[in-house]
Formats: structure tokens, C-alpha cells, sequence
């Protein structure tokens, strides 16, 4: 027999250990579960800058509206000395775009919002976003501009001046057609294409005036303007099919403003820049333009960087030294500049410093450059605001220094939705694996909320859009796809950057030219099948989840699995995509862009292989497909037209497998309405729980929001436990909390007799009292329990301050267990007195009832607030009065007199109700009741 290794059984178990040892710390957050809303109305930040000076920062914070059913952006100010922001705007008006002025003492923005009154806006019909000014010194916001159809793009580049496109007054033909109330449309109107030129303008501030700087009769989109106000660059579209058919590339211009001169730049080359940045003394512009291996095709590219020297017209290309490329977040410096590397699930930062013709580039070091999402810095001032965290670790803002390529004095500055304190979040970990062509395939694997280690559990593989796009090891929860959802229920959840994927460098992203399908399906079932592999994953208990590409690859995942993944024969329970194609022939000319995408990636148009677009089309294999399946649309997408949702969903109800269709109006392809957003998600949830979890879901059922059915069904979703309510962590169980006031969970029911038994292991709890609140409890207990919970968990438990008791005691229930109640009438003060006894008599096991019981308390008008239960009835409940505990509420034997005074509850009818989080003005940390 021939001798084993031993070295090498030595290092495949040290491997294995290892492997295990990782794993084991891929730990989730504990905290409450997720809802539909929780993921709906997320707050978000967006277009953050930097003065000049570094002094503030602006930004804009969006905020679902219920009453808008969209996002309300408000424009925020944050002074970084202090590291506060406020607000600068209100409405509901949608804005955009905000600039400081180059002294940093103003701000622009754009907004579509009514004039105030006595100043003339443009026509209404003819109306678009116009640049509205707020002076930092004082006064309200004001219009600056009043151009008809509004403003395109603008520019702040010297106080005096902001530079703008825009179209300008309609043609005479235009005006006829307007005069007759004909609305008809021409598709790519060559003619209305010409007469409706986006030009290049200068507006004077002090003066409000607009000069005309180009003469063009095309489409000037993204432009910038030398600081010395010398030279414009300018990406001009000439064709009004270029998107469809990407035949006709734009034309890169540099306008000499003093002369009028139009030069054209990369005449020679077919994929044109994408962005232009000045140097500050305007002597050179660096230029981020596309490269792909046959110029012209650029549905995959990688982003390269050229210099233009002025007035010489010099362009050079500057070496990165990194063959992923460019990943954007390009920052001017004093002697170079700064930017983002594609460096596949996370970017790479790295400062260029200017050597003679050549750059040098050192990627950036110290506090937090390991943990770098985004990195933007202020023009003259070493000041920088850092975006850090990973995809279990929600989004960190923070201001810092850069001196060379060091980072320090990291401070947060704004943390979104508090990094959702309180929330669940899944364990994350990126894993790698040997996927198509034998090529390393890179994914992020989510895992179950509650994982112990060697069990197997469900998947619901979530697949990215594009597909010339990633997936990023950054904390994500949307409509399109919610991770944490799905770990909630048990399930391991994994994203796959598969082949034609971006941020891998070209090859990478080229590799299905031609051959759509071919490679990803077999990255995303190798990734599947090492997830079995390494006894994480029932193979009998899988789902496809995505969006766009995404649901386009979910869907070929059914029908083209034997052609590109020959050996695997995975079975998948449910599938959800949204606005995914099935019949390529069709799309070629429905899609906005259906041309130039099925030309790059199946090869051709169909009029010339129409073999192969059947073969790809998923439509003429539906016989093949069993897995239930929701489909969603808008009714307005372009980019995959609304029709091959009917088109899936008619084949399947056909053929008899399970399927629904959600058509969403006046939707494009995502969706932008709350209420839309919000059903998505929550109907993408019951089919799973339905078809792949199997889980009882009443939710679809035509029950009353109220009613006793609707009440007992939720409650019966809380008792998780073998009937007994709370939040298993580990072993313990915890009382469930539910959002309070902003950043504050509070109990939903008072602390049960089998959660305080988790804590006094002798605590009698006969059968059937499980659910029953705990009672008996006096002030010292309350605080040693919540101490040790906080021991327990790490969590900031805490009892509830007076003043969160006494707005949680507001609201009213109709029905709670409280003296009125066991009497039928409201006593008088001396009846009170003698009947409290008899009540009392019965003992806390006659005279309460099981937490939940009752009615809850209403919370006003919102039918989405949450709900708590026995908060005037039961037991009362101790609360933290400042410098003592005192009892709160009413209880089984007590009633408020006819002055509305409470009496105080014997100590055997004594219980809590657990808060969590900061209390207002006070350093929760230190909270030791």
C-alpha cells in the first residue's frame, strides 16, 4: 500500500481548521428582523462635496415620503469643525445637482419648484429644473435663471460666472405643432433633433445674463470649463440613434471661448471620454475615457486616463500601472491627482504624484484605508470625507486629513439610518472559487441570521444587472434584491460577479462577446455547487432572485442550464425576475438600446442568425420549465420592454407552471413609487415563503387590518418558539422589540415569564404560563436583569425613561386587562379600594393573561406604525424617573381614579417592559437601569 503524505494531510487539515475558524467568525448582528418597510424607507445620501476650503461639506439626504410615495431630497449643510449638518431646503420639489460657489459663500441647485410670487418663470408646458441660488450669509432660496425647457448641466467656474447647457425657444414648426395641440411623435426625428440643439452657455451672476458660447445643432451632454475660463471640453451626441444602435459616437469638442475655434478631440477613435478634469492652473485637462479591445464597442470597457496640455493640444496617455483600470472618484490635486482603481468586490485609492512627463502612484495608507469605499477631497485644503464599511457593515461618513497618501483624524460625521441600529444583519464573507474557462470567480456570500455551524441550509441565489456591472462588498438592501430578507428566513444568500462582469479588467469583461449565457450560468452553479460542496447548502432548497441582467440570467438558469452547464442538475424551487427578457428577437428593436446590446453580445442582428437568436430565446424552452415564478415589470420599460414580461408569463400559465405577473404603471424599469417598491418586495417574499421555504403566508388572504383574525395571525407569527414568544439568540431568548421614536426599539410585550427565566434559571413558569408576564419584580431586580442583558448580548438594553412610558401610554386600547375590565364598570375611588383585593385574590395566575391578549394600542393615524400590547393593562411597569425607578401603568387590579390619577399597583402585579438604544441627551452606555 503506498504511504499517505503526511505533510500533505498535515496542511489539508490545517486548511480545513482554518476554513472553519473563518467561517466561525462570520458572525450575524443580532437584533430585531427585517420588514418590507424597513428596506422601503431607508434614508440615503447622495452627491456629497467639499467647499473649497475643506470647511463643509454638502450633500443631499433623501427620505421616503408615504404622502409624495417617493423620495424627498433635502439639501444639507455640514460644517466639518463640528461635524453637524442641517438642513438648507424644504418641500417637496425635487432637487439636484447642488455646487458650492468657488468662494464657498453660496450654493446652487436645481429644482423644478414654483417661482416665488412676483418674479415671471418660465411657460408651464415649457418649464424644466432651472438654477436657484442660497446665500450661506442668510436669505431664502431664489431663482437665478428662467430658461425656457429649463437647464441641462451647469458648471460653477469662477464666482462671476456659471456655465450651462440648455436648449433654447421653439422652432416655428415647433409652435405650429404646439398652436394645433399635436402631440405626435416621430421616433429619432432627425429634423426636431437639429431644431432643439443643447447648447453651450454663460451665465453672469451679478448681472443675470445669458450669452450663447456654441453654435452646434447637435446634443452637448457632459462638459467642463478651465478655471482661467479659456476652454470648454464637450461631449457633443450628433445622432438621434446613437443609444439604439451605438453606430454614430459623439464628438469630443474643445471650444475656445475667447475665439470661438471648435477643435475636435479622438477624431480618430470611436469610444469617446466620459469625464473631463481641469488642472487648477487650466494648463492641462485629464481626460477618463473608455478602451475596449475593438474600438467602438464599448458595452464592456475599462477606463484609462489621458492628459491634454493646453493651448498645445497635446494628449498623452498617463500609465496607472493597473490593467483593471479606472474606477472614477478622480480627485485634482496640487501635484497630480487621485483616484479609484477597479480592484473587483472593493476599490483600490491611489494618489499620482506629477514626475516631469510621467505619474508615480502610491495607494493611499493609515486609519481606515483598508476599509475605503469612496474618497473625495477638497480643492485646496488637505480636507477629505471618506465613505467606509463593508456589506455587513452598513455605510460610515467621515471627515479626515490627507497628508500625502496618509489618512488621519478619521471622524464620522453622518452615519445613514444610524447603520440600522437594532437591525439584523447577516455575517458576510467573499469567497472565490474556479468558475468558466478555469478562471477564479469572485462572489459575496450572505449567511442566515441564526447559522450554527455544519448545517445545511436554503439558497436564494441573487444575480446582478448589466451585466457589465459588480456586485461590491458594500452594505445594500433594496427592492430589486434584500439579502438580509432572506438570511432572516434561514437562508444563505449569494452574489456572483460572473464573466462579462466589471472591475476585472478587460478580458474579463469581453469574454461573453458573442456568447451570451456560455460562461455565467456555469459561474453561477460552480459557486452554487462549492456553497454544497462545503456543507453549507441544501441542494433541494434553492431560489433565483434579480433584476434586468440579473433576471435574465435567473430565468436562462431554467432553460439553458444543459447547454452551459452540462453535469449539474440543480433543481430550483422558486424564481423571481424583474423586467428580465426571454425572446431576443423581439427585443432587438423594442429595447432602447436592443441594437447595439444583442449586436455585442449574440452577435449579430436577427434577421441574419435566427437560429441562434431562438436557441438563446428562453421563450422556446418553456415546455422545459417547472419553477414557479413571479414575474415584475414596469409598463413603461424601455430598457427591457414590457412586452417579454407578457410574453414569460403567458408561456408559462400555458404550459401549467405556477406563475404571477405584476405590472406596475407608469413604472420604467426600476421603480420609483413606494407603494410599487413595497409590493415588489413583498410579494417576491410570500411566493418564496410559499414555494421554497414553505411557510404557512396568510398575508395574501382578504383579512381586515384589525380585525381579531388579522391580530391572532400576527401574534402567531411572533410565537416562533414552540408557541412562546421572543427572539432566540443562541440560547436565550429575548424579548422581541419594535421601532419606537428615531434610533429606539421598545418591548412589544411586557418581559415574559419564560424570557425572565432565562435569567433566574429557578423562576417557576407551570405549563401553559410560558407567555405570561413575568411579575413579582421589584426596582433592584429590574436593574440586575438589564444589566444582565447588556452583559448578555453587548446590546444597550435599558428600561424605558418616564417620558417614553408616558407617550407609549397615550395611545389608547380597547380592550386591556386592567380593574375595569374584571369588573364590567368603572369603580369609584372607594370601590376601587375593595374590589382591587378580590381581583388580587385570584393570584397572578387567575388574574392576568397571557401577553398579546388584549387589543393593542393604537399609535394615531398610521396604519404602518407599530404596535404594542398591555401597556395600560396587565402588569404595571417600571420605568427610569430620572434618579430612581418607579412604577408605571395600570395593572390586573388597578384603575385610574375619577382625577385620572393612577394607583399604585401591589409589587406581586410589578413587571417590566424592555427599551434599547440612546436615551435623548444622555450617553446610553452609561445607563445602568
Amino acid at each position: 500500500m503506498r504511504p499517505f503524505n503526511l505533510s500533505i494531510i498535515a496542511l489539508l487539515v490545517a486548511q480545513a481548521t482554518l476554513a472553519s475558524a473563518l467561517r466561525a467568525q462570520v458572525q450575524a448582528v443580532a437584533g430585531r428582523s427585517w420588514t418590507a418597510d424597513d428596506v422601503i424607507m431607508q434614508e440615503r445620501s447622495s452627491g456629497w462635496q467639499l467647499s473649497r476650503d475643506g470647511s463643509k461639506a454638502l450633500w443631499l439626504r433623501q427620505k421616503p415620503d408615504r404622502e409624495k410615495d417617493g423620495s424627498v431630497a433635502t439639501l444639507m449643510l455640514c460644517d466639518l469643525g463640528t461635524g453637524e449638518s442641517r438642513a438648507l431646503t424644504v418641500g417637496k420639489v425635487a432637487i439636484s445637482s447642488p455646487q458650492f460657489s468657488p468662494s464657498g459663500s453660496m450654493i446652487a441647485f436645481l429644482t423644478a419648484r414654483k417661482f416665488p410670487d412676483g418674479m415671471k418663470g418660465p411657460e408651464k408646458d415649457e418649464a424644466g429644473s432651472q438654477i436657484w441660488l442660497l446665500d450661506l450669509r442668510g436669505g431664502e432660496a431664489r431663482p437665478l435663471t428662467s430658461i425656457a425647457f429649463g437647464v441641462r448641466g451647469y458648471e460653477w467656474v469662477v464666482e462671476e460666472h456659471i456655465y450651462l447647457t440648455a436648449r433654447e425657444a421653439l422652432s416655428q414648426r415647433e409652435s405650429a405643432e404646439k398652436k394645433r395641440k399635436d402631440k405626435s411623435r416621430v421616433v429619432e426625428d432627425e429634423l426636431n433633433f437639429r431644431e432643439s440643439a443643447r447648447r453651450l452657455f454663460r451665465f453672469d451672476v451679478k448681472r443675470k445674463k445669458l450669452t450663447r458660447l456654441s453654435q452646434n445643432d447637435d446634443q452637448i451632454g457632459s462638459f467642463s470649463v478651465s478655471p482661467d475660463e479659456r476652454f470648454a471640453i464637450a461631449l457633443h451626441n450628433t445622432d438621434p440613434s446613437q443609444r439604439a444602435e451605438g453606430n454614430s459616437p459623439p464628438q469630443c469638442q474643445l471650444h475656445d471661448l475667447s475665439s470661438g475655434q471648435v477643435t475636435e478631440l479622438f477624431a480618430e477613435r470611436q469610444n469617446k471620454p466620459r469625464a473631463f478634469y481641469w488642472r487648477k492652473d487650466s494648463s492641462a485637462c485629464y481626460i477618463l475615457y473608455p478602451y475596449s479591445t475593438v474600438d467602438g464597442q464599448n458595452n464592456a470597457t475599462i477606463s484609462q486616463v489621458k492628459e491634454l496640455r493646453v493651448p498645445d493640444l497635446r494628449l498623452q496617455d498617463i500609465d496607472l500601472s493597473w490593467e483593471r483600470g479606472a474606477a472614477g472618484e478622480f480627485t485634482v490635486t496640487d501635484d497630480g491627482f487621485m483616484l479609484a482603481l477597479a480592484n473587483g468586490m472593493r476599490p483600490l485609492f491611489r494618489r499620482y504624484l506629477r514626475e516631469g512627463e510621467s505619474y508615480l502612484g502610491s495607494d493611499l495608507s493609515g486609519e481606515l484605508s483598508e476599509e475605503l469605499l469612496s474618497v473625495i477631497k477638497a480643492l485646496d485644503d488637505n480636507r477629505v470625507i471618506l465613505t467606509t464599511g463593508s456589506a455587513s457593515d452598513p455605510d460610515h461618513l467621515l471627515s479626515a486629513r490627507l497628508s500625502g497618501t496618509k489618512l488621519s483624524e478619521a471622524k464620522e460625521i453622518y452615519r445613514p439610518n444610524g447603520g440600522f441600529k437594532g437591525l439584523a444583519i447577516a455575517g458576510t464573507e467573499i469567497i472565490k472559487w474556479q468558475g468558466a474557462l478555469d478562471e477564479e470567480i469572485e462572489g459575496l456570500l450572505y449567511y442566515p441570521h441564526d447559522y450554527q455551524a455544519g448545517e445545511r441550509r436554503p439558497l436564494v441565489l441573487i444575480t446582478h444587472g448589466g451585466p457589465h456591472s459588480a456586485d461590491r462588498d458594500r452594505f445594500s438592501e433594496r427592492y430589486a434584491n434584500s439579502p438580509n430578507l432572506y438570511a432572516q428566513r434561514g437562508a444563505f444568500v449569494l452574489k456572483t460577479n460572473y464573466h462579462g462582469s466589471s472591475s476585472y479588467g478587460l478580458a474579463f469583461g469581453e469574454s461573453i462577446k458573442g456568447r451570451y449565457y456560455e460562461l455565467e450560468i456555469l459561474d453561477m452553479f460552480t459557486g452554487i455547487q462549492k456553497l454544497i460542496d462545503d456543507g453549507l447548502v441544501d441542494q433541494d432548497q434553492m431560489g433565483l432572485v434579480g433584476w434586468s441582467n440579473g433576471a435574465i440570467l435567473s430565468i436562462a438558469a431554467l432553460t439553458h442550464a444543459r447547454d452551459y452547464a452540462p453535469g449539474f442538475d440543480f433543481k430550483f424551487k422558486a424564481c423571481a425576475p424583474g423586467a428580465g427578457d426571454v425572446n431576443w428577437t423581439s427585443d432587438y428593436g423594442n429595447c432602447a438600446f436592443g441594437a447595439s446590446f444583442d449586436d455585442y453580445y449574440l452577435g449579430g442582428a436577427p434577421w441574419e442568425m435566427p437560429d441562434l437568436y431562438i436557441e438563446k430565446s428562453p421563450l422556446f424552452r418553456v415546455a422545459t420549465v417547472d419553477t414557479p415564478t413571479i414575474i415584475f415589470f414596469g409598463s413603461e420599460d424601455t430598457s427591457v420592454p414590457t412586452e417579454q414580461g407578457w410574453q414569460w408569463y403567458r408561456a408559462l400559465h400555458k404550459v401549467g407552471t405556477p406563475v404571477r405577473f405584476l405590472l406596475f404603471p407608469g413604472e420604467p424599469h426600476g421603480l420609483r413609487k413606494l407603494t410599487h417598491q413595497r409590493r415588489k418586495l413583498v410579494e417576491e417574499l410570500e411566493w418564496f415563503d410559499r414555494y421554497l421555504f414553505e411557510t404557512a403566508s396568510e398575508s395574501a388572504l382578504p383579512i381586515k387590518e384589525g380585525s381579531l383574525l388579522d391580530l391572532a395571525m400576527k401574534l402567531r407569527a411572533v410565537a416562533r418558539h414552540d408557541g412562546v414568544y421572543g427572539v432566540l439568540r443562541g440560547d436565550l431568548l429575548l424579548p422581541e422589540t419594535r421601532p419606537f421614536e428615531e434610533g429606539v426599539a421598545m418591548g412589544r410585550f411586557e418581559v415574559t415569564r419564560a424570557q425572565w427565566r432565562a435569567y433566574q434559571r429557578d423562576y417557576q413558569v407551570p405549563a401553559g404560563t410560558e407567555n405570561y408576564p413575568a411579575q413579582g419584580i421589584s426596582a433592584a431586580i429590574a436593574k440586575e436583569y438589564v444589566q444582565w442583558l447588556r452583559e448578555q448580548t453587548g446590546d444597550d438594553w435599558r428600561l424605558p425613561t418616564a417620558e417614553e412610558f408616558a407617550a407609549l401610554a397615550k395611545a389608547k386600547s380597547s380592550r386591556e386587562n386592567t380593574l375595569e375590565h374584571w369588573l364590567g364598570f368603572t369603580p369609584s375611588q372607594q370601590e376601587s379600594g375593595e374590589l382591587s383585593g378580590a381581583v388580587a385574590s385570584l393570584g397572578w395566575r387567575g388574574a392576568l393573561w397571557a401577553v398579546g391578549s388584549g387589543q393593542p394600542s393604537s399609535r394615531g393615524e398610521d396604519p404602518d406604525a407599530e404596535l404594542f400590547f398591555d401597556v395600560n393593562g396587565n402588569v404595571a411597569e417600571w420605568v427610569d424617573a430620572g434618579d430612581k425607578l418607579e412604577l408605571r401603568g395600570l395593572s390586573a387590579v388597578t384603575t385610574s381614579d375619577d382625577r385620572g390619577e393612577l394607583a399604585l399597583a401591589p409589587t406581586e402585579f410589578a413587571g417590566i417592559r424592555i427599551a434599547k438604544g440612546p436615551v435623548a441627551g444622555k450617553d446610553s452606555s452609561k445607563n445602568d437601569r
